[in-house]
């Protein structure tokens, strides 16, 4: 285990109950006390914003997470997923005239040539390219509008109902937009792909030289794959109705979070917001024993269960209090400021040893949830 091992957690003891390996860690502690002060998430200037463990399963914060605000080139990570769902990496995907003068963010394609899917992908990830965005859409859908539909479609499936979307490569247009939590969703869904990975943790593109001899090479637009320890992608955005918009991901320590800010302003402040914000998560929140004391029973031979000195919660830096809290914790309602997770656990199926452990605090007469 990491860090603060000193720091007394639960006294009590845990004897020899097997339980199910699937369920693993599930614990609910007591807020912090005023001995312990948990610092508020940092100031930032996006519009919407959240902030997401994805190894434990917990929104560690957020703030106007589910506002619908233009979403600019993210747009592009549901352009690749539905893309990669219709579509071989190895085809071959001509390019139009219509691609090839989309405007704005582009790789410099010409009409008439043909590129592998997979490198359109990494040029519309990797440099934001909004004709290979389109050649991509012209090839997977049949049709540009074919193909926005198959986004939507897609939307739908994945339960996004902050977005909907009007073209495949994210400039400004009319009923166009997403939230922090959708694209967080999307962003998600998106990394479980190998392809989609390896493409937005790329930091410099290369194209063969156009017809003319022009060299088509391009570095990421996403700055904190180079600035920031740990990031693995994914996604930047700009238009002048949108702002500046960031999906990013890091990982440390075996945990990986990801970190969304819409309508950030000011020169990089989107990369300034998201690294406030995974700064925030990996330095503010840790992985501490559910249970430091007790006897604890010898490793099962049974391969489906585990003992207690497996478990784990994600916790507060400094929020584990020294002495049961006097009465339950206040619930904070839907108009209160950004607020930081007080108590977090995986996203795992209920388990016995959820049950067991959450009689516990009752002993105390605290009735707080689990996270």
């Amino acid at each position: 285990m990491r860090r603060r091992f000193g720091i007394w957690l639960v006294a009590f003891a845990l004897v020899s109950v097997p339980l199910p390996a699937a369920a693993t860690p599930a614990v609910g502690l007591p807020p912090p006390v005023e001995a312990f002060p948990v610092p508020p998430p940092p100031r930032l200037t996006a519009q919407s914003w959240i902030l997401y463990d994805d190894t434990y399963g917990v929104t560690l914060a957020e703030y106007r997470a589910d506002a619908e605000r233009p979403m600019a080139s993210t747009t592009k990570i549901m352009t690749a997923l539905v893309a990669l769902d219709r579509a071989d990496p190895e085809d071959l995907v001509p390019v139009s005239a219509e691609a090839a003068a989309v405007g704005e963010s582009e790789i410099g394609l010409v009409p008439g040539e043909e590129f592998l899917l997979r490198t359109l992908l990494v040029a519309m990830l990797v440099r934001s390219a909004n004709d290979a965005a389109l050649a991509i859409a012209e090839y997977a859908g049949g049709s540009v509008d074919g193909f926005v539909a198959l986004m939507n479609a897609k939307a739908a499936e994945l339960g996004l109902a902050h977005t909907r979307f009007a073209n495949p490569h994210g400039l400004d247009a009319p009923g166009h937009y997403s939230s922090a939590r959708d694209l967080l969703t999307m962003a998600r869904v998106a990394m479980d792909d190998p392809e989609f990975a390896r493409a937005v943790r790329t930091r410099k593109v290369t194209l063969r030289p156009a017809p003319d001899g022009t060299e088509r090479v391009a570095d990421a637009t996403n700055l904190l794959l180079s600035e920031y320890p740990g990031a693995i992608g994914v996604k930047t955005g700009y238009t002048g109705r949108a702002g500046l918009v960031l999906v990013a991901a890091a990982e440390r320590d075996g945990r990986r979070l990801y970190a969304v800010v819409m309508g950030s302003d000011g020169s990089g402040a989107h990369f300034a917001d998201a690294s406030a914000l995974l700064d925030y998560g990996f330095g503010m929140f840790d992985v501490v024993p559910a249970v430091m004391t007790g006897r604890l029973s010898p490793p099962a031979k049974d391969p489906d269960v585990v003992t207690a000195a497996e478990l784990e919660a994600l916790v507060h830096v400094g929020a584990v209090p020294t002495e049961p809290p006097a009465a339950s914790p206040e619930v904070v309602g839907d108009a209160a400021p950004p607020t930081p997770a007080e108590t977090v656990r995986r996203g795992r199926p209920p388990s016995r040893l959820g049950e067991v452990l959450a009689w516990f605090p009752r002993l105390w007469g605290w009735t707080g949830g689990d996270g």
